[in-house]
């Protein structure tokens, strides 16, 4: 159970030892024990390569001037809030880290144009941006 049960996230033979200990549970020979469970269980052994894949090298986002590229990420969904929103449509300038957000109820092209429109463009027009 504490391994690959409801509550078990299939984790390495220290820290399963270390899961049971806390869980009140002691042995003598409970470390070893726990190792050998981690090495004879299937899903352990089928799928513990996907935990170890190489690392890829991380690249900054380059922007040469402020306001020229944005990046926009949908968040949710989220409990339901006033207005019925459970979503947030967030837009970042790379260069300045400048940062619009709005809460929206439903994520669709045309809602996403709105958002752009009157945050990115209509928002830079009235601060006078350019």
């Amino acid at each position: 159970e504490v391994h690959e049960g409801a509550c078990g996230s299939h984790i390495g033979g220290r820290d399963l030892a270390a899961k049971v200990l806390r869980a009140g549970y002691y042995w003598p020979t409970m470390k070893e024990d726990c190792v050998d469970y981690v090495k004879r269980c299937d899903k352990c052994q089928r799928f513990s390569n996907l935990h170890q894949t190489p690392l890829e090298h991380l690249s900054s986002v380059v922007s040469p001037w402020p306001f020229f590229k944005w990046g926009v990420d949908i968040l949710g969904p989220f409990p339901e809030a006033t207005g019925q929103v459970n979503f947030l449509v967030v837009a970042m300038d790379y260069f300045t880290k400048w940062i619009e957000v709005e809460p929206v109820a439903t994520i669709t092209a045309e809602r996403i144009r709105k958002f752009y429109w009157k945050k990115i463009i209509a928002g830079l027009v009235s601060r006078q941006c350019w």
